[in-house]
């Protein structure tokens, strides 16, 4: 599936048609993983198609779920949203779910914002092993004490 929708970018009185997209899809590895790719931009104009999506995939069967990220090139709150609530919805549904190949800004806001705790496979950073993400616990503004974390998230958007 792909969802294309017009980028409105305007500098002075040009406005340039280049189109922006999400590319979803889906596949089963030999090992009964359903495996969802996302590519392109996870944002406002996108996120409820690729919840649907991604909703699907878990109310059909009992496989584990995996949540290919590497495509992703841009994520905004929606987006974020989306992945919260995916979360809290394949925990409910007794769903395995884990996310691989997140790009380090998309891990470095998900951090930020508490989110990484919903999905245990990314884990903290430890001292020294991310430039740039900060210590947890060490004072760093949003890391060692995470703000709006997931479950909170998920409950807000719910």
């Amino acid at each position: 599936m792909i969802i294309h929708r017009p980028n409105r970018t305007t500098v002075g009185a040009a406005t340039y048609g280049e189109e922006a997209q999400l590319g979803l899809s889906r596949q089963e590895t030999a090992d009964g993983y359903q495996v969802v790719s996302v590519t392109g931009e996870l944002d406002i104009a996108t996120a409820q198609q690729a919840y649907a999506y991604i909703s699907d995939v878990i109310n059909d069967g009992r496989a584990p779920v995996s949540i290919d990220l590497a495509g992703v090139t841009f994520c905004d709150a929606s987006g974020l949203g989306v992945l919260a609530r995916i979360a809290a919805k394949a925990k409910a549904a007794g769903r395995q779910l884990r996310l691989t190949s997140a790009r380090p800004s998309l891990l470095k806001i998900m951090r930020i914002t508490g989110l990484d705790t919903a999905f245990p496979e990314l884990g903290r950073p430890t001292l020294g092993a991310t430039p740039g993400l900060g210590t947890p616990g060490l004072g760093t503004p949003g890391l060692g004490t995470p703000g709006l974390g997931a479950r909170a998230l998920a409950r807000r958007i719910s």
